[in-house]
């Protein structure tokens, strides 16, 4: 994985403090390998539905297991 700047390349918009050097882009190898990462897509499952944290299906999944929870604890807990 190649950047889109070179080293040194001042980084507009990143200081935001006054009165702070300017920050600059360091050589790849100086960065994590996981943030090469982050440019590829989503993970996606065979039917094309994203599979990770906050996503619609875990947000489905979380909802049915809830409402299974309720309903047991209704029909067990209320006699």
């Amino acid at each position: 994985p190649i950047s889109s700047c070179p080293a040194g390349t001042v980084l507009s918009g990143l200081n935001y403090l006054k009165g702070q050097p300017p920050v600059l882009a360091m050589p790849d190898e100086d960065y994590p390998a996981w943030l090469w990462d982050l440019t590829n897509p989503k993970k996606k499952r065979h039917e094309g539905e994203y599979l990770g944290p906050g996503s619609d299906a875990e947000k489905r999944r979380l909802r049915r297991e809830n409402r299974q929870l309720l309903r047991d604890k209704n029909k067990f807990g209320a006699r």
